[in-house]
């Protein structure tokens, strides 16, 4: 792999490192595998990279950024708010269930209890932060919504939402996360939308 600058190398080894993990899994994978398959040093890879983890990590949060704004840009424009806020939730559970069934191994190190795994959960919780917060400014624009503070109803979304992950979806039947989902979307909606 001939690679002409410092962004198109790290590029290039967190594509090979995704593809790896997911063919063999995250402990199975080695930086020597990782950069055997890159054509490149093991010395230079860890130039790169402190460690396997800190790839996971970036390879993580690209994911969980392309994902996000998939969803942003899947949403159509012309709705108004309370309902982008609905489909927003409705495809990211959509999402969240397809990554259950491609993703067999979750490596431990980083789950939300995991030392290593807190700060990947927190930087992919901000970028969902991110984008509810711009929706619900939208909502509070168009009069649709009512609450006191952006950032505060935000992160309650976000707390009211956690149990939205893989190891929940993989743990009960579709039929009741569905309407799990559902009924928790509408609550939320219920609770943000304008009395008039």
């Amino acid at each position: 792999m001939i690679l002409s600058n410092e962004p198109e190398k790290k590029e290039a080894i967190k594509r090979v490192a995704y593809d790896l993990f997911v063919r063999f899994g995250f402990s199975k994978t080695s930086m020597e595998d990782i950069a055997k398959q890159c054509g490149i040093s093991k010395a230079l890879l860890y130039y790169y990279y402190v460690n396997k983890e800190a790839i996971f990590e970036e390879v993580l949060v690209d994911e969980a950024t392309n994902f996000m704004n998939f969803v942003e840009k899947s949403l159509p424009e012309n709705v108004p708010a309370d309902e982008k806020i609905m489909l927003f939730f409705e495809k990211i559970y959509q999402g969240l269930k397809k990554y259950a069934v491609e993703m067999a191994e979750v490596p431990e190190i980083m789950c939300d209890h995991s030392p290593h795994g807190k700060p990947v959960i927190e930087k992919i919780n901000q970028i969902f932060l991110h984008k509810l917060l711009t929706l619900l400014q939208v909502g509070r624009k168009q009069g649709l919504l009512d609450f006191e503070n952006e950032e505060v109803t935000a992160k309650t979304l976000l707390l009211m939402t956690n149990f939205l992950h893989i190891d929940w979806i993989r743990r009960y039947p579709e039929t009741i996360n569905d309407k799990v989902v559902k009924t928790m979307t509408q609550i939320i909606l219920n609770g943000l939308r304008r009395r008039n």
